[in-house]
């Protein structure tokens, strides 16, 4: 048992001086290679106590890159302009920008099908046929993306993928929902038609 325990214990050592020198070898790609020994001991090992240690070590890990990436970029390098270092494929210094600055006016946009006298709100999901993958960019507007005022074309575009998508609709309503100041008031919300389309016309 002591030398199964000493030659496991040895085979780690190796392991993690293979690691470290990958990492000094291969310095533009530490981003990845740091997160071999997780990847390895969260799919071979079966210990709970050793898999939540790694695991522990990983989100300590990533929680101090990514407030470094977030102080180089707004502090260090922005405003005292000491040209810290990058972190190499790791853009932008997400986190903070999400709350750096929040604009007042707010919008998104809706498609509804029209048959007959009926209208229905058709889910982006099934626009965009996407389940998990895809699902964080539709709250993020990627509906928006069929409305281009310097160009026409994208409509006609997305209003003949929507008459192959939904053939049981008569016509669309592409609408906007806009919010003018939806910090201060944030039930005053407008409302128009961008455009609307069937098989043949697109109506702005």
């Amino acid at each position: 048992m002591k030398i199964k325990r000493f030659a496991w214990g040895l085979l780690l050592l190796v392991l993690h001086a293979a690691w470290f020198l990958l990492l000094a070898r291969f310095p533009d790609f530490s981003l990845f290679i740091v997160f071999v020994p997780l990847a390895a001991v969260f799919n071979l090992t079966r210990h709970a106590r050793v898999r939540n240690t790694y695991i522990s070590i990983f989100v300590i890990f990533w929680l101090a890159l990514f407030q470094y990436e977030s102080v180089r970029g707004f502090l260090l390098n922005d405003r005292w302009k000491l040209n810290a270092p990058k972190t190499r494929f790791l853009f932008p210094p997400a986190g903070w920008i999400m709350f750096y600055t929040v604009e007042p006016e707010a919008g998104y946009f809706e498609v509804i099908g029209v048959k007959g006298r009926q209208t229905h709100v058709i889910d982006p999901h099934h626009i965009f046929r996407v389940r998990t993958i895809g699902y964080d960019n539709i709250h993020r507007g990627i509906l928006g993306t069929a409305y281009n005022p310097n160009n026409p074309y994208v409509a006609a575009d997305f209003c003949r993928y929507l008459n192959h998508r939904f053939p049981e609709f008569d016509e669309f309503l592409f609408m906007g929902y806009f919010y003018p100041n939806i910090i201060e008031k944030p039930f005053d919300r407008r409302q128009r038609i961008i455009y609307r389309c069937d098989e043949k016309h697109v109506r702005f």
